[in-house]
């Protein structure tokens, strides 16, 4: 029987790795560390199709409480949005309805944003307010388009993902997005590139990510481009850079309140 048993032992040992599904896959990245806090200070262009662009300046805060996470950002400059705040809760539960407030001077309230308009543009930019929470990974169904594609010299799987059969509709009219396309490293579970398909007005925005590079031990993205596309003309882009990250270092919990909004940093 021993002899037997250290047999089965060796064919184990002999037979590769059980491959990751692309569920499981995009779960890591889903679930990659960011630390318990986090502080940047980001820079956000905004471009247009004639290659104009505005930036504005803003600090950011996150905290996480378990498997959910608070986040708040103050507009720093220039003047025309300057003390703007924008917060944001993003829940675990995937039944429960993520969080959005935003805080305007010139009308001196802080306005909840409705999930009907969560899919809006946010502060102007490509990015919508479930962009910037991030989507709920179990309202979508993962398939393997491509098992190995190279990204700036770093190999990655290509997952493909449509609305769950059952909620698909209700998916749509909620985050506005038909199919999503993700590229996702293999050595690190960072995602790198991203295609989404717009329903309205029968759109596909691009995402990239660069300068990727360890802060803390932490994989850190260091600048996010947002391209919204109509056919194969590009009409305008949004990039986000990332300075003098900081993470673990304590975030205040009064941070992450209304009151908070209204006063500014």
């Amino acid at each position: 029987m021993k002899k037997f048993i250290s047999l089965l032992c060796m064919v184990a040992l002999a037979l590769p790795a059980m491959a990751l599904t692309p569920r499981e896959i995009v779960d890591k990245a889903d679930k990659l560390d960011d630390g318990e806090t986090s502080m940047a200070e980001m820079t956000m262009t905004l471009i247009d199709k004639k290659n104009q662009t505005r930036v504005r300046t803003i600090k950011s805060f996150r905290k996480d409480y378990g498997d959910d996470k608070k986040s708040i950002s103050f507009f720093l400059s220039p003047a025309d949005v300057k003390n703007t705040a924008s917060m944001g809760f993003d829940y675990e539960d995937e039944a429960k309805e993520d969080d959005n407030w935003l805080y305007l001077p010139a009308l001196r309230k802080v306005k909840r944003i409705a999930s009907s308009n969560k899919k809006d543009s946010f502060m102007g930019t490509d990015f919508t307010y479930h962009d910037m929470n991030g989507l709920k990974v179990g309202e979508w169904e993962y398939q393997m388009v491509k098992d190995s594609d190279m990204i700036d010299g770093q190999d990655c799987w290509v997952i493909g993902s449509m609305p769950r059969k059952d909620i698909a509709e209700e998916v749509i009219k909620d985050t506005g997005y038909t199919k999503r396309l993700v590229w996702i490293r293999k050595d690190n579970f960072v995602v790198v590139q991203g295609k989404v398909w717009v329903k309205k007005g029968n759109k596909i925005k691009v995402l990239k990510a660069s300068d990727i590079k360890q802060i803390q031990g932490i994989w850190t993205v260091g600048k996010l481009e947002m391209s919204t596309y109509a056919g194969d003309q590009k009409e305008h882009s949004t990039v986000l850079s990332f300075d003098n990250t900081v993470y673990n270092q304590g975030v205040d919990d009064n941070t992450f309140t209304t009151s908070r909004m209204e006063k500014g940093l």
